[in-house]
């Protein structure tokens, strides 16, 4: 009989082989046993822990959420700094963090593809994750321009300063391809971190 911690490494395996898949393939394109065979598990044992297919998506986007989000204690040490500081670790620690990634790393990719194809858990992952999120962020925004945190030029710089990010993190490929060298200057001293962060502030310090 397995003990407490191998449940709990299972648990863990199924979640890891389940979200590389759903990354590659979508929820609608992968199968339990397919999760199953990736996750070197018996099907009894995927059933036993996530009883069903979407219950398992549910927690592999939970699980993504957890991964990428700004923890509690890391935002009580964001707040105590001066808000542009602070907005500004938050914008580099992203673009490496996505820099850094391989395709072993799914997490990013899978709330993206969520964003573009809502699944039933897309309203709970908003409301408990990507919404507390953009909170926070516009808060510190709010700080620094001196606005409502709520109004209409900070959330959209919230929102743009989340589209750069992608952009210089993700879209390597096609940065690199239209413009040659940029990817290389960009990296170098956090160029593309500071660049955001002006241009995210500017946005938010724009009239309605």
């Amino acid at each position: 009989m397995g003990t407490p911690k191998d449940s709990l490494i299972t648990r863990a395996r199924i979640i890891e082989a389940a979200g590389q898949l759903f990354k590659d393939k979508g929820f609608k394109g992968v199968t339990v046993r397919d999760i199953a065979k990736n996750a070197g598990v018996h099907l009894g044992a995927l059933n036993y822990h996530f009883r069903s297919k979407d219950a398992l998506y549910r927690e592999v986007l939970l699980s993504a959420c957890k991964t990428s989000a700004i923890s509690e204690a890391e935002q009580e040490e964001l707040l105590k700094m001066a808000p542009r500081d602070a907005l500004y670790i938050i914008i580099r620690d992203s673009l490496k963090m996505l820099n850094g990634q391989d395709t072993s790393h799914w997490q990013s990719v899978l709330l993206t593809r969520e964003c573009w194809d809502p699944s039933g858990a897309f309203g709970e992952i908003a409301e408990q994750y990507f919404k507390p999120q953009s909170d926070f962020i516009a808060r510190i925004l709010g700080k620094i321009v001196g606005k409502d945190a709520d109004s209409h030029p900070v959330r959209f710089a919230e929102i743009s300063m989340l589209g750069l990010i992608e952009t210089c993190g993700s879209y390597r490929n096609y940065v690199e391809a239209v413009s040659p060298g940029l990817l290389a200057f960009g990296t170098e001293n956090d160029w593309f971190a500071r660049q955001i962060t002006h241009l995210v502030i500017e946005a938010a310090g724009q009239e309605g």
